[in-house]
């Protein structure tokens, strides 16, 4: 990884997003000197990827990625019952036996400096009390999504790589086990670290709540202005240095999350993953809070949101909420999902379900995600141990849905 050093100062907008639902808090006053409101955390419930809508149809986006150079991926489907499901994944397909079944995938880690106009700012490069050891943006660079290890789930030796390239062997397994078809099957991202992006968020988009550490204070930011100021003007900014639909960039914050139309009522997106049409394609794009505020719970801490939104893009890379998304059968009622849904979104119905992993002497909490063969009701599972997720609390395909 490389480290770039120019900083880029944004601000103002507004439009549209989401993704990681933590809370419902109560309001409490408007500080009259700051115009930024704070608001109380209470009984905080994570959830994800709930409504963010790039405006574009499946077709569009599509046909979008076909006309300029992309990410490696792959078109295929799946019957089940009398019923074909089209998906698009990222990588290559482990079904087909080939010569070099491996996919190298760029992915820039972007660092969002936030800035309140009262002086409360946040900020993923520097280090404070919530972790003195280390920066959000050090222990993110380190941390599983990007460092290689060896991975042995159930008894089972997966092999050395990355935790999303670890899962995304496992999920298809009976393929790329060592007597399957592909052995060498998997994906690596190839992450570089931009320089900061410092964005200044208008009194109208702010909100705060009071933690423990740190400056005290949990950021929040109305995810639609946020996610507009994404897609208008802090994506193209960065095409000269490298991001475009070939590569994927993933913006970083520390003990930021957003909320949906008031923070006093829906509050707090904590990550999403999306794409949308630009002048230069399909651009997919994610975002997660490292959060180590202890403000959220223990559904929420460090790498959780990162984990989960690597691991829904790669299997869900051109998502639109319920438009663009590969269609699954209807699943729910379980994880995050209080009603049904019909997309692989691998994070969903375990959000919330985290396990410990140390790497260089830290502990990391990603998140277990559902395999392919859970969604699509496989017996047996393609996945390791035949399982149907990748620390085996799914032993068996999601129920239906209606």
């Amino acid at each position: 990884m490389s480290r770039r050093t120019t900083r880029t100062l944004i601000g103002g907008a507004a439009a549209l997003g989401i993704g990681l639902f933590a809370a419902l808090p109560s309001a409490l006053p408007v500080s009259a000197a700051s115009g930024v409101p704070t608001v109380r955390l209470s009984h905080p419930h994570v959830l994800y990827d709930l409504g963010v809508h790039s405006g574009v149809t499946r077709a569009e986006v599509l046909r979008a990625a076909a006309a300029a150079p992309t990410f490696t991926q792959y078109k295929a489907s799946v019957k089940v019952g009398t019923k074909s499901y089209t998906y698009i994944i990222a990588g290559k397909n482990p079904a087909k036996k080939m010569a070099s079944p491996a996919s190298v995938i760029t992915t820039e880690l972007v660092p969002l400096i936030v800035k309140f106009s009262n002086g409360d700012s946040w900020d993923p490069a520097r280090k404070d009390s919530c972790d003195s050891g280390a920066s959000a943006l050090t222990r993110a660079q380190n941390s599983p999504v990007f460092k290689s290890q060896s991975w042995t789930w159930g008894g089972t030796k997966i092999g050395t790589g990355q935790i999303t390239d670890a899962y995304q062997r496992a999920d298809f397994w009976k393929y790329a086990k060592p007597a399957g078809i592909n052995p060498k099957f998997g994906i690596n991202l190839k992450m570089t670290t931009l320089s900061p992006v410092t964005i200044h968020v208008p009194n109208a988009d702010a909100a705060a709540a009071i933690t423990g550490c740190g400056n005290s204070r949990l950021g929040l930011v109305n995810v639609a202005w946020l996610d507009s100021l994404l897609r208008k003007t802090v994506i193209p900014s960065l095409f000269s240095r490298g991001v475009n639909p070939g590569t994927v960039p993933f913006f970083l914050l520390h003990n930021v999350v957003e909320y949906i139309g008031s923070p006093a009522t829906a509050c707090c997106v904590g990550g999403y993953h999306q794409a949308y049409i630009n002048s230069h394609g399909a651009q997919t794009y994610g975002l997660a809070d490292y959060d180590n505020s202890g403000a959220l719970g223990s559904g929420l801490r460090d790498i959780t949101a990162l984990s989960h939104e690597v691991g829904e893009w790669q299997n869900d890379p051109y998502i639109d909420k319920g438009r663009n998304s590969n269609p699954t059968p209807a699943w729910g009622h379980i994880g995050q999902a209080s009603g049904c849904q019909s997309d692989l979104e691998v994070g969903d119905p375990l959000a919330g379900t985290t396990f410990a992993d140390t790497v260089g002497g830290f502990t990391y909490h990603p998140q277990e995600l559902a395999f392919f063969s859970w969604f699509y009701h496989q017996k047996p599972s393609l996945g390791v141990n035949g399982w149907y997720s990748d620390q085996g609390k799914f032993t068996t395909s999601a129920a239906s849905c209606t």
